[in-house]
């Protein structure tokens, strides 16, 4: 069995991962993102690897009816997920199939990019990142965020070391390469090779409520590239992998609730 690194999710999956992860994970994350940028009434923003576009919609929020926003996802499927969503404040958020290699913007014409969970899967980063520069104005800025190590992050950790074992390593490097960029000096350099005079990172941790996990987890995997490997397992060994992923994580719940820790990079490059 092999697993997608790359997330190029189909149409059901793009849409699992707006009812599952969004909600739940990427949604705080992605406004986490915004938050961190300190975004503005007014300013035009471009939300690069927008997947279903939770930074943007957030940024659209905060830059009001007289910014603009922008996302642009290779993934066809995102996009159209992105699309049948219901408007946020401002004015409607225009949607592109595109490669972060060439963006669909002019120079120097948005005032921040922004690049949620996205920067570890482009096979061409320093390409990608000239582009982010290109299109940024000169006072502009860039905001990526980028998980920490795994390790750090129990929920993923649990859930990618026992789909390993249970099922296989080529399934559970499905989940796993979404860490494949968190050391702090790999990213500096990448971002210092890409020519940013100023680079601001900082970690950011978010106690995020869970559902249920033994009905979360079989809905989040769905919603990733694990989700062939896991489909073609026994149902005794999914049940199995459910189970001990619930009950590793049992000292996370408290009173009836599931409440765990997540850990991601935030930095904020300036041209």
């Amino acid at each position: 069995m092999t697993a997608s690194t790359q997330w190029q999710l189909a149409q059901d999956a793009a849409e699992r991962y707006q009812t599952v992860l969004t909600p739940t994970i990427l949604g705080p994350f992605a406004q986490a993102l915004v938050d961190f940028a300190e975004l503005q009434a007014g300013e035009h923003v471009g939300d690069v690897g927008c997947g279903t576009g939770a930074a943007a919609r957030h940024a659209a929020k905060t830059v009001g009816s007289v910014g603009q926003v922008a996302g642009v996802d290779v993934n066809a499927s995102m996009i159209a997920v992105a699309r049948s969503l219901p408007t946020v404040g401002g004015d409607p958020i225009e949607w592109h199939v595109a490669q972060a290699t060439e963006l669909p913007f002019a120079d120097q014409s948005l005032d921040i990019v922004l690049c949620a969970q996205t920067l570890q899967f482009l096979l061409e980063k320093q390409p990608s990142l000239a582009e982010m520069k290109r299109v940024v104005k000169s006072s502009g800025r860039v905001a990526v965020s980028l998980w920490t190590p795994i390790e750090d992050n129990p929920y993923f950790y649990t859930l990618v070391e026992t789909v390993a074992r249970h099922i296989g390593p080529e399934t559970a490097v499905g989940l796993k390469s979404a860490f494949a960029l968190t050391n702090t000096d790999e990213i500096y350099s990448l971002l210092d090779e890409a020519g940013f005079a100023q680079i601001d990172m900082q970690m950011a941790q978010l106690d995020l409520p869970m559902p249920a996990l033994t009905e979360f987890v079989p809905r989040h995997i769905q919603a990733t590239p694990m989700a062939n490997g896991f489909n073609q397992a026994s149902k005794a060994t999914q049940q199995t992998v459910v189970q001990e992923v619930a009950e590793k994580l049992n000292a996370y719940v408290a009173n009836g609730r599931t409440q765990i820790p997540f850990h991601s990079h935030m930095i904020l490059c300036r041209k």
